[in-house]
């Protein structure tokens, strides 16, 4: 591996290319022009012998995951996933092995030129990072091995491994498992009952394994194998089992500090206490208060001094705790918490400070504020995390003067698309300190577009990006660091949400506007802050920072993907690619395509996503597969998200790649910011949005009219049928692994639901239905009280208008029940129309056996070939027609 020099250097704005921030919005047709003037002759020249991507290609591909640095080195730790068919076991996972379960670690230095693992795994084992201790000795694991999760940590001292007999509660909806460390032996850890483990990875497994073992008993006559649920008129506290443990991972002595399930434990920064949450079961919704606050137990604060007795202490027990708000003041003096009182619900609840030594909780208000949600980044329906500014709150919120402080319901921001229900949606967030006998203050006052994660957060307050700029916090207000820097991009959106939060005060990267490949580095050295321009290779993220400005990056997305060590003093040395099977492939790339709306609409003007075959010859109509999903936008082919939408850029079972491969144009409709949704139904407009798509794919001439695709993935699955049953254009539809009908999915209780209701409650989807926002399918109200609007909404109640042949694909360990789809064929055969029906056992959302998605894939491009007419050669490629 050769070195390659990255310069650091000082970078300035170029107005010129985009003079006052123009956006200019070019034609369907004319950018069907450029894209094969452009794109086109750029991918041919390139071609020579290479091929098409096929299924196998998509089943040898490997991933990068989290990555963190030693502390007090320049050593590198990261999870990076083999060659994806070369794995013994495809069971753990729930909406597949490819998400996450398929791990090895992974290391490199300073003086490194390739990557090594960091020990041998143990057989048929996977690992997910944790953390390091505070000396960098340890380094904690989740092993996860034929169904079962184990703790581990690693002793770079000694250069071992050890597993330890228990497994850290790691709910579904946290960046983390449930520990932290204390001081650099002890690690408190909230752990499942012996023998039990976290559902979303050991789900599948551990259902196959009690189903069997149920059936065992029925056969054999001896033992009752019933499963019992109950539902009362009364709230009974039913407390959930766990431990609460401190672990010395040296000597592996374990310690139990008290019974009960267990979240959140956070040390005090000085180790002299821990706070948690205990947790018992949430209270049955009613129909007056349903349940769509994100939360699945209800939790009472704990407090314990680890010094001396180990006497646990309820902190205001009539509140209902948010697990992940807990938050110390660096001084530990005092820590913070998000909670409601119990029944209220969150969107009613506050900040308060509890002082360790008496336990008092002492409400801070926020009056005329409306604290901001995660989901508008993705997350889930919670207030952003509160920061501390010396002894006072800091938190993210819009303003809302004269109004009673609550938490706002958002919907996922699409680059400043914003749903109309969210009642917010024009007040841009701000940051504000909280008093508890003053107004909250605002610190970011005029800011259109502030960060919600502080990108320092230390005792002498926060630093955050605001309007491209640097700004330091703090009690006397906002002041701007390094007036000089360019222009930053904060862009949130193309992060995945659990890195967002793990990231939150630690310092970070920024792009620069107007300069590809350049990253601003904005960090502390000795208490001051740093702003450092970087050059890099275009399309780099950095996976993990050293003290000393070493980083790990991830060069690329997909093909030509690679990891790399930059020093500080800008050498840059190659670890290695990440696929290079993916070498010999040609590369198909989503565009950016722009059409007209309805004049009527909010959003006359979309920005859906165009995906081309390898060998694309303008002025052939090819056949069109459009692929649906609800309120999702366009805009695939920014540099920003490459890193998701690249072909090859992540294993996995189900990629529109495939399809460009195999010849066919693919469009991605833009459906963004509730445009579907009319006073009928929530996506009672989907069928025209879509349509408007296909009209300018088709007037630009690269589709044939005639030959049609419909395809549809998850929610996408359900939107493919809703579609088909209003419309005689598709000539052929494909949905996987979605849902038909609203009544069945409201009521309908899940495998989770089932065999780990203290995980998951047995309600149905009721939030889907019932949360104001934050769902594409919010109805108002129950099917009790609009009986007719769920059925009329319901693709199952509507399949007589189905005029093309469905393929049907479903799994039988889908958090979407399957019976569902089962209906649905069920209607097709009673009216005699061409259909089929897949269904895979021992799956979750997705197909993980690579037997599997092959034969998923076999079908469905036989199944487009079929019905769109679509001739091939001896060697499988499109013959076009003229």
């Amino acid at each position: 591996m050769r070195n390659q020099p990255m310069a650091l250097r000082r970078i300035g704005p170029d107005v010129s290319r985009n003079p006052g921030g123009i956006s200019v919005c070019i034609s369907a047709v004319a950018l069907l022009v450029l894209a094969m003037t452009v794109f086109v002759p750029r991918v041919n020249d390139a071609n020579g012998a290479q091929r098409s991507l096929t299924v196998d290609d998509l089943l040898k591909l490997a991933d990068v995951g989290r990555a963190t640095v030693r502390p007090g080195s320049n050593s590198f730790v990261w999870e990076q996933s083999p060659p994806y068919d070369t794995l013994s076991d495809y069971g753990a996972g729930t909406t597949g092995t490819w998400q996450g379960s398929d791990f090895t670690i992974f290391s490199a230095g300073l003086n490194s030129t390739a990557s090594n693992k960091l020990f041998p795994p143990q057989p048929r084992t996977t690992y997910r990072l944790g953390s390091f201790s505070r000396d960098g000795r340890f380094l904690t694991l989740l092993a996860m091995r034929d169904g079962t999760v184990k703790l581990a940590a690693y002793d770079f001292q000694r250069h071992l491994l050890k597993e330890y007999p228990l497994a850290p509660r790691f709910p579904g909806v946290q960046a983390d498992p449930d520990w932290a460390w204390i001081d650099n032996r002890r690690l408190a850890v909230a752990a499942y009952p012996a023998g039990e483990g976290p559902w979303p990875l050991t789900f599948r497994r551990s259902l196959g394994t009690r189903l069997a073992d149920s059936w065992a008993k029925s056969w054999a006559g001896k033992e009752a194998s019933v499963d019992q649920f109950d539902s009362s008129t009364s709230d009974i506290a039913h407390p959930l089992t766990g431990r609460l443990l401190i672990v010395d991972v040296l000597s592996g002595h374990i310690q139990q500090l008290a019974s009960g399930q267990f979240s959140a434990p956070r040390p005090s920064p000085d180790g002299r206490w821990l706070a948690a949450v205990r947790q018992s079961m949430l209270p049955q919704s009613s129909l007056d208060h349903p349940h769509v606050d994100w939360t699945y137990a209800r939790s009472t604060l704990v407090l314990l001094p680890l010094i001396g007795r180990h006497d646990l202490r309820e902190v205001a027990p009539e509140l209902d705790v948010l697990p992940t708000s807990i938050e110390w003041n660096a001084s530990s003096k005092e820590f913070a918490f998000f909670a409601w009182h119990d029944g209220s619900g969150l969107r009613s609840g506050d900040f308060r400070i509890v002082d360790p030594s008496t336990s008092v909780a002492s409400l801070v208000p926020h009056e005329d504020i409306s604290l901001a949600s995660q989901r508008a980044r993705g997350g889930p329906q919670w207030p952003e995390q509160a920061a501390w500014i010396g002894d006072s709150l800091a938190v993210f919120a819009h303003s809302t003067p004269g109004r009673a402080g609550t938490l706002a319901y958002e919907e996922i921001n699409h680059n400043g698309i914003v749903d109309p229900r969210v009642e917010v949606g024009s007040i841009p967030p701000h940051w504000f300190l909280l008093g508890s006998n003053s107004a909250p203050r605002d610190l970011t006052p005029g800011m259109r577009s502030v960060s919600p994660i502080p990108v320092i957060a230390d005792e002498s307050g926060l630093i955050v990006v605001g309007d491209g700029g640097v700004w330091r916090l703090n009690a006397s207000g906002p002041v701007r660091l390094f007036p000089e820097s360019p222009q930053l991009i904060d862009a949130l959106g193309s992060q995945d949400f659990f890195d967002q939060v793990r990231s939150a005060g630690k310092g970070g990267f920024f792009s620069v506007a107007g300069e590809p490949g350049a990253l601003a580095q904005v960090g502390l050295n000795g208490g001051s802050p740093t702003f450092k321009l970087l050059s890099v290779p275009p399309e780099s993220s950095v996976l993990a920072q050293s003290n000393s400005g070493t980083l790990l990056l991830k060069i690329g997305a997909g093909k030509g993907a690679r990891l790399a060590i930059a020093r500080a003093n800008g050498a840059l040395t190659t670890l290695g690619e990440l696929n290079p099977s993916l070498d010999g492939i040609t590369e198909t790339r989503w565009l950016d395509f722009r059409y007209s709306n309805s004049e009527r609409s909010r959003r006359p003007q979309l920005s859906g996503c165009l995906l081309l075959p390898p060998d694309y010859h303008p002025g052939h109509r090819y056949p069109l597969i459009v692929e649906v999903y609800p309120d999702r936008p366009g805009d695939c082919a920014a540099p920003e998200v490459r890193h998701r939408f690249a072909m090859g850029a992540h294993p996995t079972s189900y990629s529109e790649h495939l399809l460009a491969a195999r010849g066919f144009v693919v469009l991605r409709p833009d459906a963004a910011g509730g445009i579907a949704r009319t006073a009928d139904g929530p996506q009672a407009d989907l069928p025209a949005i879509v349509d408007r798509g296909v009209d300018a794919v088709l007037a630009a001439g690269i589709g044939d009219p005639g030959r049609i695709g419909l395809l549809g993935y998850s929610q996408g699955g359900f939107a493919s049928l809703w579609i088909a049953t209003q419309t005689r254009r598709y000539a052929a539809i494909v949905s996987i692994n979605g849902w038909t009908d609203l009544v069945s999915n409201f009521f309908g209780m899940s495998w989770a639901q089932q065999f780990v209701p203290t995980e998951l409650p047995p309600q149905g989807h009721i939030d889907r239905y019932l949360a104001p926002v934050g769902s594409g399918f919010s109805m108002g109200g129950t099917p009790w009280q609009f009986p007719q609007r769920y059925i009329q909404n319901s693709p199952l109640w509507r399949s007589d208008g189905i005029s093309a042949p469905v393929l049907l694909i479903h799994s039988d360990m889908d958090g979407f029940d399957d019976e569902s789809y089962r209906e649905f064929f069920s209607s097709l055969y009673i009216q005699k129309k061409d259909a089929r029906l897949l269904i895979y056992r021992g799956e979750g959302h997705s197909p993980s056996s690579p037997a599997n998605i092959r034969d998923m894939w076999k079908n469905i491009f036989s199944w487009f070939d079929r019905y769109l007419k679509v001739k091939r050669d001896s060697e499988g490629r499109m013959i076009l027609g003229d």
